[in-house]
Parts: C-alpha cells; sequence; structure tokens
C-alpha cells in the first residue's frame, strides 16, 4: 500500500509533488499514464492495451483484486465507493479510507481521515473564489482547506504555479468509456484511444485558453468564467503556497490556524512595508511564503515544500527581500544582514528576491 496516499492526491489534485517522485523514483521517465481511476472495471483491459495503463501505472479499479507487487505490470487497487462523486466515503484495498467532498460544504465538514475536496459546479467556483479573497485581503483562510488530512482536487485549473501534465500524470474513465484528466475535466478521447490522441487534444484545449488548465473544470465551470477570474487574482498561486504552508505547519504541529499570520495576507511582519507593493513576489510562481505566530517566525519553500524555522529579526529581513526583490532595494543601512539572509537560503535552494 506504500503510495497509495501519494498518487490519490496526485490524481485528485493534478499536482506532481515531491513526495510522489521520492516514492516513484522518476520524474516522467514512466510507462502509460501514472495515476488512474475507473468507474467501471470492464475498461481495464483496453485501458492496458492502448499503453495508458502501463508498467509503471497505479490503477484504481471498482471491484479489482489487489496487486500490488507491480513486478510485472501495474499495480491494481481495488476499491468500493466513488473517487468522483462528492458526499461518500471510498474504501481503497483493505486498509486505506477517504472521504470526497464538494467545495461548498466542506466548511462543514466533520473530518474522520484523508478527505479530497472538488469543484463541482459554478457555484462551488465562486465560493472558492471568495474565500481566496477573503483570505488575501483579510488573512482569514478557511480552516479546512488548510487541514493536513484535505486536499483541493484540480488546483492546476484553479490558479496554483503547478504546471498540469495532462494524461500522462492522471486519467479518469467514467462509466460510459470517456476519457478526461478529472471527473468534471473536458473529454480527451474514449476507452482504445492512445496516449498520444489524448495528449493532441489535451493541448489543443489548452491552446485556446490563456490561462493554465483549461481541461480539468471544463465540464462544471465555464471557461470564460474561470479564465477571467484568474487574471483578476495575479496572486492565487500564492494563495495556493500559503495553503500549502498552512498544511505543512500545521501537520508538524508547530502552530495551529489560529495562531499564523501570513505576509501579504491582510498584513506583514515588517511594519514598515505596510502598503508596499508586493506584487511581483505574489505573481512569481513558486515564491516563498512567509509567516509568523507570536513566538516564532517561519519561510515556505513551494518549489522543494521544505519550511524555514527562523528567528524574527531574520525573518524581517527576508520578508523586505521578498516584497522588495533585492537587495538594494530592501537596504535601509543593513546590507550586510540582508545579504547574509539572502546567502543562506541560496545555500538551501531557496530564490526570494525576484530579480
Amino acid at each position: 500500500m506504500q503510495g497509495t496516499t501519494r498518487l490519490i492526491k496526485t490524481w485528485a489534485t493534478g499536482e506532481l509533488g515531491q513526495d510522489v517522485l521520492a516514492g516513484a523514483g522518476h520524474d516522467e521517465a514512466y510507462d502509460g499514464s501514472l495515476a488512474v481511476v475507473l468507474e467501471r472495471q470492464q475498461h481495464f483491459d483496453a485501458m492496458r492495451e492502448a499503453g495508458l495503463i502501463g508498467a509503471d501505472t497505479r490503477a484504481f479499479v471498482p471491484g479489482a483484486t489487489d496487486s500490488t507487487d507491480g513486478s510485472e505490470g501495474p499495480i491494481v487497487l481495488g476499491y468500493e465507493g466513488s473517487l468522483s462523486d462528492p458526499g461518500g466515503d471510498v474504501q481503497i484495498g483493505t486498509q486505506f479510507f477517504m472521504q470526497t467532498q464538494d467545495y461548498g460544504t466542506s466548511e462543514y465538514l466533520s473530518l474522520i481521515g484523508a478527505t479530497l475536496v472538488r469543484v463541482i459546479d459554478e457555484t462551488d467556483f465562486e465560493t472558492f473564489l471568495e474565500d481566496a479573497d477573503r483570505a488575501y485581503l483579510k488573512g482569514d483562510l478557511a480552516e479546512f482547506a488548510t487541514h493536513p488530512l484535505v486536499r483541493l482536487c484540480d488546483v492546476t485549473s484553479l490558479g496554483s504555479a503547478t504546471p498540469d501534465r495532462g494524461p500522462k500524470l492522471r486519467l479518469y474513465v467514467d462509466a460510459a468509456g470517456q476519457i478526461s484528466t478529472s471527473p468534471g475535466g473536458a473529454v480527451l478521447g474514449k476507452v482504445g484511444d492512445d496516449l498520444e490522441t489524448l495528449e493532441a487534444e489535451w493541448a489543443r484545449l489548452n491552446a485556446a485558453s490563456d490561462t493554465p488548465c483549461a481541461v480539468a473544470l471544463a465540464k462544471v465551470v465555464p471557461e470564460q468564467t474561470r479564465a477571467d477570474a484568474l487574471r483578476e487574482r495575479p496572486w492565487l498561486a500564492y494563495y495556493h503556497s500559503a495553503l500549502a504552508a498552512v498544511r505543512d505547519v500545521r501537520t508538524r504541529g508547530l502552530a495551529e490556524l489560529s495562531e499564523i499570520h501570513i505576509s501579504g495576507f491582510g498584513q506583514r511582519l515588517d511594519p514598515d512595508l505596510e502598503g508596499a507593493d508586493g506584487s511581483a513576489h505574489e505573481a512569481r510562481p513558486g515564491s516563498p511564503v512567509l509567516m509568523w505566530t507570536d513566538d516564532q517566525a517561519l519561510v515556505f519553500d513551494p518549489r522543494s515544500e521544505k519550511t524555514f524555522q527562523m528567528g524574527r529579526p531574520a525573518a524581517r529581513l527576508a520578508e523586505r527581500l521578498l516584497v522588495l526583490g533585492s537587495v538594494e532595494a530592501a537596504a535601509q543601512g543593513d546590507e550586510a544582514n540582508l545579504l547574509k539572509v539572502e546567502a543562506f537560503f541560496q545555500r538551501a535552494g531557496v530564490q526570494l528576491c525576484v530579480t
């Protein structure tokens, strides 16, 4: 069962995280699509014959007998329930349980285990935007969205900086044999089509949009509505990074949500930066997130998924570098210490400055 949680998160979110890479041992040099969910067991053989389920695939197949050694083919895990319809429980294999939920009612969730939260219609999408706006303007993040057990689905279509890797990463096959990257996604083909056919349609649909991942929510949110909302919020990728940052802090038991403040979300650690234009930092894909509580400060790097703890004086300098974009712009007679902070993060592979 090792890796099941990682691969389900990958399939649901569209993000290939560092934990997945570590578990898989490779990036894109895998055979078939990495994670595939079928609604009907009868489609398995045709998907395998078409090369969509390959030796490296983890396939989730309803009612199937588990085959987990992967020595001569894909790892197959049977499941009971639904990974596409919100509001129910899913059992994968014999030991792993998961909930699925629509975004609009997730505020009222009673979490009992791992949970996937899915945007299922335009109302859900509007609620997601309202939560993002409130967080950005007031620093008030939705509790469920930062819970360690929760993952928001299809984030590549919701403004995340992570590029969607399309059919090579994940596939969903509905009961009628239609194939997409997600349950709410545009149809890319049908059972029997090969990977090249699906990728060509995926590329065609994305080329028609000026915002990332026009596929994963195409059946549930009008593309013009989605694209307009993302363009109006160039900071959405930073919002997703902030959710991941707080989730990491909560997972590690470093702080509770009510204790955490996030730079750029209605406040700054350094009062002198209030009113400063941090738009370049917030719009930069993978930009680090600075947080603090009453007794500690932290920097989360979305690229490496690492969190760094530091004292407040150093954190204020890091914040100046992030918001103002360079040592020269941030210098206030303290250039030597700014350079030390910048050098520390550079050695850790983290870029604080925009330039």
